[in-house]
């Protein structure tokens, strides 16, 4: 993954699905730990350290069944009909029905709000266990429990925005088509037309819809290199070998999730930057000295956003490492089976006492393992110089506006 490749799809917010892998399967979803650090760029830097010691120390996180992308798109699917409820021209017996699923929406995203703040076994709930996480610098408190749900309301996730056909045709196709629900309305019961107003806002809630060309789509290039750099810290967390004890040392010298929360942080904060830049240019605009002033702050963010890119491209180096290295473990393990003293002996006696023949296996087999043992120290060094690049990148400075 380069970033002549990162940038072309933030540009187009759109990623081919075969290269967003985990485990030699396309991913849809992010994990929960990749969700909950990306929100954690929501709160202020003292709740997000929280947040990130716990990840370090796999401490309990909020988890939903299904991952967070179900609370995304009930979040997209309660704006979109919010948005249809102010329709002037949606007839009564439409806005009545579709005023009723809001409700239900929005009870729903109330029951998984608790959910997350308030689940047992994940956050502290007595006194005493909340004198200790306070005391140990890993308690969140609930003004941030609730930051970092609004955080997961908006969770990087594939395709959100291309479900439906009315969605795609835009808002102009749903006032004509309120318009022709409500004069069929009179003709028809209220089953029916429930089963109509389900059609304009799209497929239920919960469902995981795909582009024909199989690729992810985002909403933004923001989200896109989100969703990347999400992907890339679930890729590496999935590997065995990340987690052997032959890259004890780069665990130390790269916290991956303080590393994903910074990421997250830094886009959050460019993205915000650049929505008060654009909404002034709007506003001001027509002043041609306050419009090159704008132009100039823009100029001066293009920097930053290169820098997310390459520490973007810099975990993706480090994934593509980890996985060779995977492979080389896999193979100093069937190496390791294949010279038990119970193989050994198998074979001893199979083989009548062929010395010979036991002595060249032995010595090949030696080969193997200390050219795998090899193998990982050229890993181990590549990795070090991967992290080194992370390392070397101070967090950002944002223009002021």
């Amino acid at each position: 993954m380069t970033a002549a490749q990162i940038k072309y799809w933030c540009q187009t917010s759109s990623v081919p699905a075969d290269r967003v892998v985990v485990n030699g399967v396309a991913q849809r979803e992010l994990t929960d730990a990749a969700a909950v650090a990306i929100a954690s760029g929501h709160l202020s830097d003292d709740a997000r350290a929280i947040v990130v010691r716990r990840l370090t120390h796999s401490l309990p996180v909020p988890a939903l069944d299904g991952g967070f992308g179900q609370l995304r798109r009930l979040q997209r699917t309660i704006g979109q009909t919010e948005q249809q409820l102010d329709n002037p021209m949606m007839p009564g017996v439409v806005a009545t029905v579709v005023r009723s699923r809001l409700n239900g929406l929005l009870r729903r995203r109330e029951e998984l709000r608790k959910v997350v703040t308030s689940a047992k076994g994940v956050h502290a709930s007595s006194i005493r266990s909340i004198r200790r996480e306070r005391r140990d610098g890993v308690h969140l408190e609930m003004a941030d429990r609730d930051r970092l749900f609004a955080g997961l309301l908006l969770t990087p996730t594939p395709n959100v925005a291309g479900t439906g056909y009315v969605r795609r045709a835009g808002v102009l196709a749903m006032d004509r088509l309120a318009g022709a629900v409500g004069q069929l309305a009179s003709r028809a019961g209220s089953t029916r037309v429930d089963q109509w107003v389900g059609e304009l806002t799209g497929e239920p809630v919960g469902a995981q819809p795909t582009t024909p060309s199989g690729e992810a789509r985002f909403i933004d290039g923001y989200e896109t290199i989100l969703f990347l750099a999400g992907s890339l810290y679930d890729r590496i967390q999935a590997s065995p070998a990340w987690h052997s004890e032959h890259f004890e040392m780069q665990r130390l010298q790269l916290n991956l999730h303080r590393e994903l929360a910074d990421i997250a942080t830094d886009v959050l904060a460019l993205r915000s930057v650049r929505v008060d830049l654009d909404s002034a240019r709007r506003s001001g605009g027509f002043d041609r000295g306050f419009a090159e002033h704008i132009d100039s702050r823009e100029m001066a963010l293009r920097p930053v956003w290169a820098q997310l890119i390459e520490r973007v491209q810099a975990l993706s180096d480090v994934a593509a490492v980890v996985d060779s290295a995977t492979t080389e473990l896999r193979l100093l393990d069937e190496f390791a089976r294949a010279a038990t003293i119970d193989d050994r002996i198998d074979r001893l006696v199979g083989r009548s006492g062929d010395r010979e023949m036991s002595a060249d296996n032995a010595k090949r087999l030696s080969e193997q393992v200390r050219f795998g043992e090899s193998q990982l120290r050229v890993y181990r060094d590549v990795l070090n110089g991967n992290i080194s690049r992370l390392e070397s990148h101070t967090r950002p400075q944002l223009p002021r506006q």
